[in-house]
């Protein structure tokens, strides 16, 4: 992964955030279905997301797309 790809939420972290925050009523998944890596450091990925969030997220939590 590198500055400027495309990514989405793995399934594995759409899974455990559906059981985890789900039932809250904080289902996020479909808004981290696109985001562009904007900024990288040596431990994470800044990715804005479609919904103009920013945030930090670890390789293992995110796939490529394009």
């Amino acid at each position: 992964m590198k500055v400027g790809d495309l990514v989405r939420w793995s399934p594995i972290e759409a899974a455990y955030h559906k059981s985890c925050f789900g039932s809250a009523g904080l289902d996020l998944t479909s808004d981290r279905k696109c985001g562009i890596i904007v900024d990288r450091n040596p431990y994470v990925f800044f990715v804005l997301w479609q919904d103009k969030e920013l945030l930090a997220q670890k390789p293992n939590t995110i796939e490529v797309i394009k």
